[in-house]
């Protein structure tokens, strides 16, 4: 019966290891970066959606969304003073 049992853990790991590409470990800057902007432009695909919603941490996405937020307001004002 432990034999089942360790190999039913076994087996639990294998897939898991398989399907996340080993332990979960937080998503890079560089990836943080690259979800907010394609969810930003609506081109987010729902596995890196999913990645983002099971690995990363909401403060991160929350702070490189204020950013970009606060970058492309000041990018339009620019143009805008700019062309006027």
């Amino acid at each position: 019966m432990l034999s089942q049992a360790k190999d039913g853990l076994l087996d639990e790991l294998i897939v898991f290891t398989l399907r996340y590409g080993g332990f979960m470990s937080k998503p890079a800057l560089k990836q943080v970066i690259q979800s907010v902007l394609a969810a930003a432009i609506g081109v987010q695909s729902n596995a890196n959606r999913e990645r983002d919603f099971e690995q990363g941490s909401l403060s991160s996405y929350l702070i490189v969304g204020a950013i970009a937020t606060v970058l492309f307001i000041l990018t339009l004002v620019a143009i805008v003073s700019f062309i006027i």
